[in-house]
């Protein structure tokens, strides 16, 4: 098949997200002879978005191929039981986002730092940025590794090139257009990705059903997924009962304060508007995101058996390679079509989470600096644009360097919900103290990370002759969660201590919980005096 037609859409469109920022860029810069730029603009696009962005840029965001990707292998490996390993908690999540909208609404902060630092102190704020810069900066150098690894045999180029493509226009557009230019891409996106989707999934089912003589159920049932074997493909228990729990403590709490679900939730006109998208997240998010990936991955074990319990070829050894499988089955113009797809999901995740790897060095560690050194306005702009396309290189760079995907998208939740979303669930506690906040996030940091380094480096390897020498460790009801504790074990360890290190030190005054008590903040004037940052 001749590169020509994909190279000439590739350029296309990449200069079509270009100009998108230079009108983005435009526009802002005549408003501003009356409106000055600032950082608050540059993150937040003044809040004045309407609801439907909301809703269509979350699931552009969210629409990831690395994590889908990753989730859709895991249901091809797994049956049924993979389903928990991302749609289900991904789907229960939907619902709890409606739920916290007024909660964010009423924080007067940018980032989640900030509303970490309005309650604790500047030194809480200063660590779980840290923590918050490194968390997605491995997702966003996981989802260019991923976006290159499908592009690569559609342009006939290594997928490192494609990676340096897939970066250029989002350090570009980003730099000129912050927060507004990316949501203005990621609704251009996401009209792109829910016909990919859609056609991605029609092809699946169309290609099962030739495969099994019209039973796609019935193939399904005499499907053996590699790690679960014959009669399990759907049984939702195989792992245990343990095996979802930990699951969905260690995903959940961090996912549901991503920052940039927070940032979005913010940049609402109003509370009722981020509801509303919310509301509009859920039914594209469960389409889009969740149900029809699935269905794919169902497709893919009746399309794709396994032989003698191993992926064929055809989708790669861990089942990676299901998207390139389907879409190799399609018309030249149809898979230029879905290679532009392709694009699209990964853009309108690499630049969101760009963005959301500088924001906590720019707007919580160099920028409070720079206010205290009366630094002005529009250099400290100019800083915040620097720092935003050094987050895209950053990440190009340790995607260059990767081999895999790994543990990646594991270890980085589990570090987000204990370091970051227990010290921020406990905002709300009048009992709460730094030194309490500080132990938790690094005491959960390490306990995610050793949890890990014991199930995969010292259970898995301690007896080479006992390829199953956990079963001998652990007991029986935690054996079929093995590989997956440390997802929820920093989770556990960060909740007790925080709890009682809180008990026994001196209590915060009353005065810094009433600064994140109230009412949800709407009015954009009361919001920016309410930040620490307001100029």
């Amino acid at each position: 098949m001749s590169t020509t037609p994909f190279w000439i859409a590739a350029v296309l469109y990449i200069a079509g997200m270009i100009l998108v920022g230079i009108l983005t860029r435009v526009r802002r810069h005549l408003q501003s002879r009356s409106d000055p730029l600032s950082t608050l603009e540059y993150w937040l696009a003044k809040r004045e978005l309407p609801f439907w962005r909301l809703g269509m840029s979350l699931t552009a965001g969210w629409l990831m191929l690395g994590w889908v990707g990753f989730g859709m292998s895991q249901v091809y490996m797994y049956g049924v039981t993979g389903l928990w390993i991302l749609p289900i908690p991904w789907f229960i999540l939907c619902f709890i986002v409606i739920a916290m909208v007024p909660f964010v609404r009423r924080l007067p902060a940018v980032s989640l730092p900030q509303a970490i630092e309005k309650r604790f102190g500047p030194g809480a704020r200063t660590l779980l940025a840290v923590f918050s810069a490194g968390v997605f900066l491995a997702w966003t150098q996981a989802e260019l590794f991923m976006g290159g690894s499908l592009l690569a045999p559609f342009l006939g180029i290594p997928a490192w090139v494609c990676m340096i493509l897939l970066t250029l226009p989002i350090a570009i557009y980003t730099y000129m257009g912050g927060f507004r230019a990316i949501v203005m891409t990621d609704v251009l996106q996401f009209v792109l990705m829910t016909v990919f989707m859609a056609v991605l999934a029609v092809t699946a089912v169309s290609a099962a059903s030739a495969a099994s003589n019209g039973d796609i159920m019935g193939a399904l049932r005499a499907s053996a997924p590699p790690w679960s074997g014959q009669g399990n493909a759907l049984d939702p228990w195989f792992l245990g009962l343990l095996f979802p729990i930990v699951l969905l403590i260690g995903y959940l709490p961090g996912w549901l304060i991503e920052q940039d679900l927070v940032q979005r939730v913010q940049a609402m006109k109003s509370t009722k508007e981020a509801r509303k998208g919310a509301i509009l997240a859920l039914f594209l998010i469960t389409i889009f995101v969740l149900v029809l990936p699935s269905i794919t991955a169902f497709c893919s074990l009746v399309v794709f058996p396994p032989v003698e319990g191993v992926p064929p070829d055809a989708i790669g050894g861990g089942a990676l390679g299901i998207i390139p499988a389907f879409i190799s089955r399609l018309p030249i113009g149809l898979a230029v079509f879905m290679m532009i797809g392709i694009m699209a999901c990964q853009m309108s995740t690499v630049d969101t989470f760009a963005q959301v790897t500088a924001m906590p060095l720019a707007y919580d560690l160099v920028e409070p600096a720079q206010i205290r050194r009366k630094v002005g306005r529009e250099k400290r702009l100019a800083a915040t644009r620097v720092i935003s396309v050094a987050a895209v290189v950053a990440a190009l760079a340790c995607a260059l360097i990767s081999n895999t995907l790994g543990d990646v998208y594991y270890i980085s939740s589990g570090v987000l919900s204990a370091c970051i979303a227990v010290p921020a669930f406990f905002i709300f506690w009048r009992r709460t103290t730094l030194p309490a906040v500080m132990t938790a996030a690094v005491a959960g940091f390490v306990g995610t990370v050793g949890m890990y380094w014991y199930e995969y480096k010292f259970l898995q390897f301690a007896d080479p002759a006992l390829p199953h020498y956990y079963t001998d460790v652990l007991p029986s009801w935690l054996a079929g969660a093995y590989g997956y504790i440390y997802v929820a074990s920093g989770v556990v360890i960060s909740t007790v201590l925080i709890i009682l290190v809180s008990l026994v030190t001196k209590r915060p005054p009353q005065s810094r919980l009433d600064e994140v008590r109230g009412e949800p903040v709407d009015d954009f004037a009361e919001f920016v005096k309410g930040s620490t940052a307001a100029e």
